[in-house]
Protein backbone atom coordinates (compact mmCIF):
# COMPACT_ATOMS: atom_id res chain seq x y z
CA UNK A 1 0.00 0.00 0.00
CA UNK A 2 1.40 3.46 -0.98
CA UNK A 3 1.71 6.01 2.20
CA UNK A 4 1.29 9.11 -0.67
CA UNK A 5 2.07 10.52 -3.56
CA UNK A 6 3.32 13.82 -4.78
CA UNK A 7 2.92 14.60 -8.23
CA UNK A 8 4.58 18.06 -9.75
CA UNK A 9 4.47 19.73 -12.89
CA UNK A 10 7.98 22.07 -13.78
CA UNK A 11 7.34 25.78 -14.53
CA UNK A 12 7.82 25.02 -18.28
CA UNK A 13 5.60 21.90 -18.26
CA UNK A 14 2.85 23.70 -16.29
CA UNK A 15 2.86 26.86 -18.81
CA UNK A 16 2.90 24.80 -21.88
CA UNK A 17 0.47 22.22 -20.84
CA UNK A 18 -2.16 24.41 -19.60
CA UNK A 19 -1.86 26.99 -22.36
CA UNK A 20 -4.00 28.32 -25.01
CA UNK A 21 -1.57 26.44 -27.71
CA UNK A 22 -0.33 23.05 -27.86
CA UNK A 23 1.26 21.72 -30.90
CA UNK A 24 2.48 18.58 -30.92
CA UNK A 25 3.29 18.11 -35.26
CA UNK A 26 6.37 19.05 -36.61
CA UNK A 27 6.84 22.66 -37.06
CA UNK A 28 9.40 24.45 -39.48
CA UNK A 29 11.65 27.83 -39.73
CA UNK A 30 12.48 30.58 -37.59
CA UNK A 31 9.11 31.11 -35.44
CA UNK A 32 9.01 26.91 -34.77
CA UNK A 33 12.93 26.81 -33.07
CA UNK A 34 11.85 29.70 -30.83
CA UNK A 35 9.07 28.67 -29.59
CA UNK A 36 10.42 24.93 -29.20
CA UNK A 37 9.94 24.04 -25.40
CA UNK A 38 10.81 20.91 -23.34
CA UNK A 39 7.79 19.63 -21.79
CA UNK A 40 8.03 17.06 -18.35
CA UNK A 41 5.96 15.67 -16.25
CA UNK A 42 7.13 14.30 -12.77
CA UNK A 43 5.72 12.19 -10.66
CA UNK A 44 6.86 11.19 -6.96
CA UNK A 45 5.52 7.72 -5.33
CA UNK A 46 6.81 6.46 -2.09
CA UNK A 47 6.47 2.66 -1.40
CA UNK A 48 7.24 1.24 1.84
CA UNK A 49 9.39 -1.25 3.29
CA UNK A 50 9.31 -3.68 6.50
CA UNK A 51 12.72 -5.39 6.72
CA UNK A 52 13.25 -8.29 8.72
CA UNK A 53 13.89 -7.34 12.21
CA UNK A 54 16.64 -8.99 14.97
CA UNK A 55 14.08 -8.76 17.50
CA UNK A 56 14.71 -7.79 21.30
CA UNK A 57 16.52 -9.50 24.21
CA UNK A 58 15.08 -9.40 27.74
CA UNK A 59 16.96 -9.97 30.95
CA UNK A 60 14.84 -11.07 33.43
CA UNK A 61 15.54 -11.70 37.58
CA UNK A 62 13.82 -13.50 40.28
CA UNK A 63 14.03 -13.11 44.30
CA UNK A 64 12.01 -15.45 46.38
CA UNK A 65 12.35 -15.59 50.40
CA UNK A 66 11.44 -18.10 52.74
CA UNK A 67 12.16 -19.18 56.25
CA UNK A 68 14.94 -21.78 55.19
CA UNK A 69 16.65 -23.05 52.19
CA UNK A 70 14.47 -25.62 50.67
CA UNK A 71 11.38 -23.73 51.35
CA UNK A 72 13.11 -21.23 49.15
CA UNK A 73 14.17 -23.54 46.35
CA UNK A 74 10.66 -24.21 46.08
CA UNK A 75 8.99 -21.17 46.29
CA UNK A 76 11.82 -20.45 43.21
CA UNK A 77 10.38 -23.11 41.12
CA UNK A 78 7.13 -21.96 41.66
CA UNK A 79 7.94 -18.53 40.50
CA UNK A 80 10.28 -19.62 37.68
CA UNK A 81 7.21 -21.69 36.39
CA UNK A 82 4.74 -18.76 37.16
CA UNK A 83 7.02 -16.50 34.48
CA UNK A 84 7.40 -18.93 32.38
CA UNK A 85 3.23 -19.56 31.80
CA UNK A 86 3.33 -15.69 31.66
CA UNK A 87 5.48 -15.50 29.20
CA UNK A 88 4.14 -18.20 27.03
CA UNK A 89 0.68 -16.00 27.28
CA UNK A 90 2.43 -13.33 25.76
CA UNK A 91 3.40 -15.20 22.85
CA UNK A 92 7.47 -16.48 24.02
CA UNK A 93 8.20 -19.77 23.43
CA UNK A 94 9.33 -22.00 26.44
CA UNK A 95 12.09 -22.84 24.69
CA UNK A 96 13.33 -18.77 24.23
CA UNK A 97 13.02 -18.48 28.18
CA UNK A 98 16.27 -19.36 29.51
CA UNK A 99 17.82 -19.85 32.80
CA UNK A 100 21.47 -18.18 33.13
CA UNK A 101 21.94 -17.43 36.77
CA UNK A 102 20.78 -19.58 39.97
CA UNK A 103 22.26 -18.31 42.86
CA UNK A 104 21.29 -19.12 46.96
CA UNK A 105 21.65 -17.56 50.06
CA UNK A 106 21.16 -18.03 54.10
CA UNK A 107 20.70 -14.98 56.62
CA UNK A 108 21.82 -15.95 59.95
CA UNK A 109 20.87 -12.92 61.89
CA UNK A 110 17.89 -13.21 64.01
CA UNK A 111 15.65 -10.43 62.76
CA UNK A 112 16.45 -11.79 59.04
CA UNK A 113 16.40 -15.48 59.48
CA UNK A 114 15.86 -17.41 56.72
CA UNK A 115 17.17 -18.02 52.83
CA UNK A 116 17.15 -16.09 49.70
CA UNK A 117 17.15 -17.40 45.89
CA UNK A 118 18.05 -15.17 42.93
CA UNK A 119 17.30 -16.66 38.91
CA UNK A 120 18.61 -14.64 36.22
CA UNK A 121 16.80 -15.37 32.94
CA UNK A 122 17.38 -14.50 29.37
CA UNK A 123 14.39 -14.10 26.85
CA UNK A 124 14.43 -14.04 23.29
CA UNK A 125 11.43 -12.08 21.64
CA UNK A 126 10.41 -12.36 18.02
CA UNK A 127 10.18 -8.79 16.96
CA UNK A 128 11.29 -5.25 18.70
CA UNK A 129 7.51 -4.65 18.63
CA UNK A 130 6.69 -7.52 21.22
CA UNK A 131 9.19 -6.46 23.28
CA UNK A 132 6.21 -4.18 25.28
CA UNK A 133 4.04 -6.77 26.10
CA UNK A 134 6.66 -9.02 26.98
CA UNK A 135 8.23 -6.78 29.27
CA UNK A 136 4.48 -6.29 30.86
CA UNK A 137 4.37 -10.26 31.30
CA UNK A 138 6.64 -10.50 33.20
CA UNK A 139 6.08 -7.42 35.76
CA UNK A 140 2.81 -9.14 35.94
CA UNK A 141 4.09 -12.83 36.84
CA UNK A 142 6.56 -11.54 39.34
CA UNK A 143 9.87 -10.51 37.50
CA UNK A 144 11.96 -8.58 40.29
CA UNK A 145 14.71 -7.34 37.48
CA UNK A 146 13.64 -6.59 33.84
CA UNK A 147 16.13 -4.94 31.08
CA UNK A 148 15.63 -5.46 27.92
CA UNK A 149 17.38 -4.42 24.39
CA UNK A 150 16.37 -3.70 21.39
CA UNK A 151 17.61 -5.69 18.07
CA UNK A 152 18.85 -3.56 15.01
CA UNK A 153 16.21 -3.94 12.13
CA UNK A 154 18.16 -5.02 9.40
CA UNK A 155 18.53 -4.00 5.75
CA UNK A 156 15.36 -4.83 2.90
CA UNK A 157 16.33 -7.82 0.88
CA UNK A 158 16.86 -7.66 -2.62
CA UNK A 159 13.66 -9.11 -3.44
CA UNK A 160 12.37 -6.70 -1.23
CA UNK A 161 13.74 -3.58 -2.76
CA UNK A 162 12.98 -4.59 -6.42
CA UNK A 163 9.10 -5.05 -5.51
CA UNK A 164 8.70 -1.68 -3.74
CA UNK A 165 10.64 -0.07 -6.95
CA UNK A 166 8.06 -1.90 -9.39
CA UNK A 167 5.06 -0.71 -7.57
CA UNK A 168 5.94 2.87 -6.75
CA UNK A 169 6.99 3.28 -10.62
CA UNK A 170 3.57 1.36 -11.37
CA UNK A 171 1.85 4.46 -9.40
CA UNK A 172 3.82 6.74 -10.63
CA UNK A 173 2.81 5.73 -14.84
CA UNK A 174 -1.27 5.63 -13.65
CA UNK A 175 -1.33 8.99 -11.74
CA UNK A 176 0.99 10.48 -15.04
CA UNK A 177 -1.42 9.03 -17.02
CA UNK A 178 -4.47 10.53 -15.09
CA UNK A 179 -3.11 13.87 -14.90
CA UNK A 180 -1.96 13.95 -18.71
CA UNK A 181 -5.67 12.84 -19.61
CA UNK A 182 -6.96 14.98 -17.75
CA UNK A 183 -5.33 17.95 -19.43
CA UNK A 184 -5.86 16.43 -22.48
CA UNK A 185 -2.30 14.87 -23.60
CA UNK A 186 -0.54 12.41 -24.62
CA UNK A 187 1.93 10.80 -21.63
CA UNK A 188 5.49 10.36 -23.19
CA UNK A 189 7.67 8.23 -22.87
CA UNK A 190 9.54 8.51 -19.28
CA UNK A 191 13.06 10.31 -20.13
CA UNK A 192 14.58 10.04 -16.41
CA UNK A 193 13.98 7.75 -13.27
CA UNK A 194 15.28 8.94 -9.47
CA UNK A 195 15.20 6.04 -6.55
CA UNK A 196 16.36 6.92 -3.12
CA UNK A 197 15.38 4.35 -0.19
CA UNK A 198 15.64 6.03 3.46
CA UNK A 199 14.97 5.26 6.80
CA UNK A 200 11.30 5.37 7.54
CA UNK A 201 11.27 7.19 10.90
CA UNK A 202 10.00 3.78 13.32
CA UNK A 203 11.89 1.18 15.11
CA UNK A 204 12.07 -2.42 13.34
CA UNK A 205 13.06 -1.96 10.14
CA UNK A 206 11.20 0.48 8.49
CA UNK A 207 11.89 2.05 5.11
CA UNK A 208 10.72 3.80 2.48
CA UNK A 209 10.97 4.50 -1.54
CA UNK A 210 11.31 7.04 -3.24
CA UNK A 211 10.97 6.99 -7.14
CA UNK A 212 10.56 9.80 -9.16
CA UNK A 213 9.35 9.34 -12.65
CA UNK A 214 9.99 12.10 -15.40
CA UNK A 215 7.65 11.84 -18.66
CA UNK A 216 8.16 13.63 -21.84
CA UNK A 217 5.33 15.85 -23.06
Amino acid sequence: MRLSHRTTLSMLALMTLTGAVLTFGPRHGAAAASETVARTLTVTEEEPITAPGQGAMLYLGLETKAADSRSAQSDARQALERLRQGLRAAGVPAADVQVTGYRIGATTRAAEAGATVWQNLRVQVATSEKLGQAIDAAVASGATLVQGTLGQGLAPKQGQRAAAVASAVRAARSDAQAIAGALGEKLGRPVAVEVHMQPGGAPGGRYIMQVRVTFSG
